[in-house]
């Protein structure tokens, strides 16, 4: 970058670049000399020696009825700099403001294990009323899970919660809680990767190893919901008699 880039570059124009190097080489002199050098029209030169004048960086003496224009020290070229910074300084809140406003930020957290699933759920009560979950299957989960479930949902039910879940018609268990409500997708249309969407979370369940990656933004959890509610239209009211018969049928069997 040479010195008139610069000089550009902290805010002053190619013009008054152009008459500040100019005064530089020649020293305190009249604006026909100015003219000389630059090869600028005189009265462009005159209103880039008043925009340098009220910048701080050049200044006058008269002599003999005629002005003689000088740049002042260099020190005063930093103080200018100095200032330009100051300002953008104090604009700095507003503009991390504007800007904070347009970008969301994105934060990921990883939980392990059951006690990583049991903090999630416990978000979940502390943060959405009502929320949806794709691809879950219960049968593993009340494995994983164990009794911590039953207590899950007598709490949801305190608390008034309400979750809509998508899941398999080739599900042979399903929960009986008043607070769930599921649908069926074919195994097509199915997805095995539990998904929880609620509030501005989006936490993606891992069977092996047991963990929940949790992505916290409004638009990728909008954009799951928006997913969730296409889905939810076309699955099937699958009643859940019917599963739970099948379920068991299998608990008799294991039995015998």
């Amino acid at each position: 970058m040479n010195l008139y880039e610069t000089l550009e570059s902290i805010g002053l124009s190619k013009g008054e670049s152009k008459v500040y190097v100019a005064l530089l080489k020649l020293g305190s002199v009249p604006v026909y000399k100015l003219k000389e050098e630059t090869q600028l029209h005189r009265t462009t030169i005159y209103d880039f020696l008043e925009k340098l004048l009220n910048k701080g960086l050049i200044s006058y003496v008269i002599k003999g009825n005629v002005k003689f224009y000088n740049a002042t020290t260099t020190n005063k070229l930093l103080e200018f700099i100095k200032e330009k910074e100051e300002q953008v300084k104090d604009i700095l809140p507003q503009i991390n403001k504007l800007s904070q406003s347009k970008q969301e930020e994105i934060r990921v957290e990883v939980f392990k294990g059951v006690e990583g699933v049991k903090t999630i759920l416990n978000d979940i009560l502390r943060v959405a009323k009502d929320y949806v979950i794709f691809g879950i299957d219960e049968i593993m989960f009340k494995e994983k899970m164990g009794t911590f479930m039953d207590h899950f949902f007598r709490k949801e039910k305190q608390l008034g919660f309400k979750e809509r879940i998508l899941t398999s018609d080739a599900a042979s268990y399903v929960y009986e809680y008043d607070t769930v409500n599921y649908r069926y997708l074919s195994r097509e249309s199915f997805n095995p990767t539990p998904t929880y969407v609620y509030g501005s979370n989006v936490a993606i369940l891992i069977w092996d190893p047991f963990t929940v990656i949790k992505i916290e933004n409004k638009a990728l959890a909008d954009s799951y919901t928006k997913y969730f509610e296409i889905l939810w239209r076309v699955a099937k009211r699958k009643p859940k008699s019917a599963i739970l018969k099948k379920a068991r049928s299998m608990k008799l069997a294991k039995r015998l």
